[in-house]
């Protein structure tokens, strides 16, 4: 203890710090306990800022290292997605059927099994609402009618629940953007609004209710078609998707974590307690850079592995704005050339003529103004140019292609084929040729008939210069693995494999054509990739793929020490 460290409540000598923030010191536990009141809101390691253009964002109070926690908090309210119609039980929200046999003995609605938990504070609210039905429920079952349940009105029923049972819930919600006037009248997603949630409910529940309430007090004091079109703006804006451990997919508003911003290049992760107790569906939020006090708190909204014209599409789809982060304004997209397409323009000869073969220049066509969606395409080597609505049907089309064969369950054969017929359109880096080169090194070694025992040193020796180049382009785009910590461990996996083999070969041949010296510092440099991955699935949570994947690694890693050893 340092005579000059204070207490920060009577100045006395102080052994303890704060242990979240490090900022402030305390003579004892209980000066502390009697500070948190007024230290608490400085504590946090972020602070709420406005703009005109961002509206509500986070910036860093204090200088924060990877891994730090930023956020952990429970969600004001969780339940069914909207625009899916996927039935899951409204007691734990496990997957169910419509037919299902268990129901809740009060409003009717399929359960998931006689010895399901039921959490009173997950269904218990619109339970009072739906049993107005429970008639119509039981017939509808008896009919296998299932017209009647419409999941995606769930979670809106469960916030309009809040203004009695949790009215600052309610004010929270309430508060958030829902961006109306991109959802307005004639829209799509209003008539959709409109069908699923709104009508459904009114017809069903909520007209029903205000005959009830007009016998007593109010059970919801507003049931505005208007404040349902609020509430489903607010869930389709802010709310975060949790995937559950058996498959279901839920949806989640939470305090604070709604106000960090969009970026391409994320500098948090965030993950969630998906085992039933206390903190299911708590939200963890972690730096995964380093971040200055004072820099923006960001998370992606978007696939990473998207090309920024399908990014900024999917973002203004989804969240009605257009990113202009760094990445999205580099037409490489820092280097990777995740979006460009090979040109197909004719060679030209020094003269300025076209070649006379024929042949075809060998630029690279990107978007002149990638922050323009009308802006056109040009080759670094000649005068061809594509306009924005070519290239959208270009890589639509092969999109398609490529999601068609993918879901197929493709053969090494079918993908190879597929990859030599897109490398004349595409750039090598394209996120179309990503796709097909992740999945090849995943069969690589584990299809029939190519096993690894079965590939030749040539085919490894492919593998991993295909792993080592997506593995470049992963971490370009994702340099903390807020996004991609799942596509970069598979990666760093089967680069470990190949390699492996490669150098057990070589070790095994008589004589061996690698010393027992460069041996050994390969055996630990590939200790030290599984190690990396390792690190980044650590934080994944419990049954998620990420936690699956760390398994994996774990047992390769185990079995790699092993081998070193005999």
């Amino acid at each position: 203890m340092s005579d000059d460290v204070k207490c920060d409540v009577c100045s006395a000598p102080a052994a303890h710090k704060c242990s979240a923030c490090k900022q402030v010191a305390y003579c004892s536990k209980e000066h502390q306990k009697e500070d948190w009141k007024k230290h608490k809101s400085a504590c946090r390691p972020f602070e709420i800022r406005s703009s005109p253009e961002l509206g509500k964002y986070l910036v860093a109070s204090r200088d924060l290292s990877p891994g730090d926690v930023i956020i952990s908090e429970q969600p004001l309210i969780v339940g069914p997605k909207l625009h899916s119609e996927q039935p899951i039980c409204l007691g734990c929200h496990v997957p169910t059927r419509f037919d299902s046999e268990y129901r809740c003995p009060k409003c009717l609605w399929p359960f998931c099994g006689p010895s399901c938990p039921a959490d009173p504070r997950i269904h218990g609210p619109e339970c009072v609402i739906l049993r107005l039905q429970a008639k119509k429920n039981l017939e509808a079952a008896a009919g296998r009618d299932v017209s009647i349940y419409h999941y995606d009105a769930v979670t809106p029923l469960r916030c309009l629940a809040l203004q009695r049972r949790n009215p600052r819930k309610w004010e929270q919600i309430m508060g958030m953007e829902a961006h109306l006037k991109h959802r307005g009248q004639g829209t799509d997603t209003y008539r959709e609004v409109r069908d699923r949630v709104v009508s459904f409910l009114q017809d069903n529940y909520l007209k029903k209710l205000s005959e009830v309430d007009k016998e007593g007090d109010a059970l919801l004091s507003d049931t505005k078609d208007t404040t349902l079109h609020k509430i489903c703006g607010v869930l389709d804006v802010n709310g975060l998707e949790i995937r559950l451990p058996l498959g279901s997919e839920v949806v989640a508003l939470y305090p604070t974590v709604y106000l960090m911003e969009h970026n391409c290049l994320p500098n948090t992760r965030h993950s969630f307690d998906i085992c039933p107790g206390e903190r299911q569906h708590r939200v963890t939020v972690t730096a995964t850079t380093h971040i200055p006090k004072g820099e923006h708190i960001a998370t992606m909204y978007t696939h990473a592995l998207w090309g920024t014209q399908a990014r900024r599409e999917h973002l203004y789809a989804t969240k009605y704005f257009m990113c202009k982060c760094k990445r999205c304004s580099d037409p490489t997209e820092l280097g990777t050339y995740l979006s460009a397409l090979r040109c197909l323009g004719v060679q030209i000869n020094s003269d300025g003529k076209p070649d006379g073969d024929g042949a075809t220049c060998g630029g690279t066509q990107l978007p002149a103004s990638p922050l323009d969606d009308k802006t056109d395409w040009r080759c670094d080597r000649c005068p061809a140019v594509l306009s924005s609505a070519e290239v959208s049907d270009i890589v639509g089309r092969i999109g398609d292609e490529v999601d068609n064969i993918q879901a197929g369950g493709p053969t090494v054969k079918q993908l190879e084929e597929l990859l030599s017929k897109l490398l004349t359109i595409l750039h090598p880096h394209h996120y179309h040729i990503y796709s097909v080169k992740h999945s090849l090194v995943q069969l690589y070694g584990h299809q029939q008939g190519y096993q690894t025992s079965q590939l030749s040193d040539s085919q490894l020796e492919r593998k991993t210069d295909i792993c080592k180049e997506l593995l470049q382009i992963t971490d370009t785009l994702d340099p903390g693995s807020s996004r991609l910590c799942l596509y970069s461990s598979v990666l760093i996996h089967e680069l470990h494999s190949a390699e492996f083999n490669l150098a057990r070969r070589k070790l095994e041949k008589d004589p061996p054509t690698i010393s027992p010296e460069d041996f050994s510092n390969k055996m630990q440099e590939l200790k030290s990739l599984l190690q990396r991955a390792v690190k980044t699935l650590e934080v994944e949570p419990e049954f998620s793929a990420g936690s699956r994947m760390l398994e994996f690694v774990r047992k390769s890693l185990t079995e790699l020490e092993n081998w070193r050893k005999t």
